[in-house]
């Protein structure tokens, strides 16, 4: 029988993580130069990331599992929150300071080495924070529910509903089409999975011919997503007991809630 064993991310890349920078460690005064330590600590952060944009689903399950088990998420996400001014009650206005989307999206290293070292920072920050809710938004919800500092959940929430959850719940959505799209056909023993996504409504329909009808299931993206998780819905159950068509729904509920991305259940149901 073959094993399948856990892969975890390289020691020598962890190890940049072990000194997370905080507050008490950097007066603002020195913190505004993007001293060479943070700086290096927020870089790491982002190999990390290019790493999970590389691997398969397993490998991404098993790193969020290393960072968990060592606890990274936490002192990370704290001192970005803490610099980013939601600790204080004092968000950065990304309006005001020209952070438009592309720069959420991306980040150059050697256009943001001509900008100011303040700037530089929260530039960052902001493109790991995007990079944080799409590779690991269960540990990040995970990090919000236990924040006990009231002050930074209450300035988040809004705040990344505003700048982040729309570009987040968009390329949830391009996924998804993608993945429907890149489908082979049914073979002649076996029925098509019907997707269909709606952007207005922020929706994937997936449905399942059985005997001539239509079995059918709606997974509704919520405008805080991934800080909240999507409803599934059962839209029309077909052949199967109602028992089951609830374990259906359940099932894919649970594998979205723990950050697993929105198609991947749709095709386990086809199969079953």
């Amino acid at each position: 029988m073959l094993t399948v064993l856990d892969a975890s991310l390289p020691d020598e890349l962890l190890s940049l993580l072990l000194d997370a920078p905080t507050l008490e460690m950097y007066p603002e005064e020195f913190l505004v130069q993007f001293p060479p330590a943070v700086r290096s600590y927020l870089l790491a952060w982002h190999l990390i990331f290019d790493t999970y944009s590389k691997a398969s689903f397993k490998l991404q399950n098993d790193y969020s599992d290393s960072l968990k088990k060592q606890n990274f998420v936490e002192p990370f996400l704290n001192f970005m929150f803490d610099v980013l001014g939601h600790s204080a009650g004092h968000e950065l206005n990304l309006d005001k300071e020209g952070f438009t989307r592309d720069f959420i999206r991306s980040y150059d290293v050697e256009i943001a080495n001509t900008e100011a070292e303040e700037r530089n920072m929260h530039w960052l920050l902001l493109h790991l924070l995007f990079l944080t809710l799409k590779h690991i938004p269960g540990l990040f919800r995970t990090w919000f529910l236990d924040c006990r500092d009231k002050q930074t959940k209450n300035s988040l929430k809004p705040w990344l509903v505003k700048y982040f959850s729309p570009l987040i719940i968009s390329d949830a959505l391009d996924e998804v089409i993608d993945w429907a799209e890149k489908q082979e056909g049914p073979t002649d023993d076996e029925k098509e999975l019907l997707v269909k996504v709606s952007r207005a409504a922020r929706e994937v329909t997936a449905g399942y011919e059985v005997d001539e009808e239509v079995a059918s299931m709606v997974i509704r993206v919520p405008p805080a997503f991934p800080l909240e998780t999507c409803e599934v819905v059962g839209i029309k159950r077909v052949a199967v007991s109602e028992k089951k068509w609830q374990a259906w729904l359940l099932s894919t509920q649970g594998v979205i809630k723990f950050g697993v991305r929105l198609y991947f259940q749709g095709s386990c149901w086809a199969k079953n």
